[in-house]
């Protein structure tokens, strides 16, 4: 007998690509508001079980990070070009929920497309493609993290370099980027400048959570989509 998750997953393959990218954001909405409110129990079992079965890339976890490191591409000449370029955009960086969002880097952009990350990326993700959307995340006033959510298909394989963190001395649990799992435990992944997370965040319910006052983070993230699908529908 399949599971009530196999079922609304099944129910997918009935829907019009406009109902399939509706029921996805239900679906996500969901899975962020269950992970938000740690309800743990059947509910938040079966959204999480249906959006792993929806997930559109061959890998052996769908849960947690697939890879975390700083790869030799990522050299410190890149890494301080990404930081000024970052600093150079902040100031124009507009509202977003609860973070400030910059656009237009040229090496950003160049980056997002380049060999190396498709190579690593797709080493990790197989069957993985580049999008070419490239993202500054700011995060600088006292509070501003984003709660647990699950991504849109714009980001549904995310690629999350750490540019820069400034730390309030002493403070033993800096904001860090947090998984959620449906047994309702998290983990705080806490990345160094140069740093690369990567993760299925179409499918992985995450957050980051709030800065303190003195804090700062500045994030770049790339988005990644599944090999061959329409480019317009991984397009801002």
């Amino acid at each position: 007998m399949s599971t009530l998750g196999q079922r609304l997953a099944e129910l997918n393959d009935s829907l019009t690509p406009a109902e399939q990218a509706n029921y996805k954001l239900i679906l996500g909405l969901s899975a962020g508001h269950l992970a938000q409110e740690n309800s743990v129990g059947e509910s938040r079992q079966t959204v999480t079980d249906t959006l792993h079965q929806l997930c559109p890339y061959e890998v052996d976890k769908v849960e947690g990070l697939q890879y975390r490191g700083r790869p030799d591409f990522m050299t410190d000449e890149l890494l301080h070009k990404l930081q000024n370029e970052a600093r150079s955009l902040e100031s124009d960086a507009i509202p977003y929920d609860e973070h400030y969002l910059g656009y237009g880097g040229s090496v950003a952009d160049q980056v997002a497309v380049s060999n190396e990350l498709t190579e690593m990326v797709t080493a990790i993700v197989p069957k993985s493609a580049p999008t070419g959307i490239a993202s500054y995340l700011f995060y600088r006033d006292p509070g501003q993290g984003i709660i647990p959510h699950v991504d849109t298909d714009i980001f549904s394989l995310n690629i999350l370099l750490m540019l820069e963190h400034q730390t309030v001395e002493g403070d033993p649990e800096p904001s860090a980027l947090t998984l959620h799992y449906p047994d309702g435990t998290t983990e705080a992944v806490d990345l160094e400048a140069g740093e690369i997370a990567v993760f299925l965040a179409g499918t992985q319910a995450h957050s980051r959570t709030p800065i303190k006052s003195g804090e700062k983070v500045s994030i770049l993230t790339f988005g990644f989509m599944p090999e061959g699908a329409p480019i317009e529908n991984y397009r801002r």
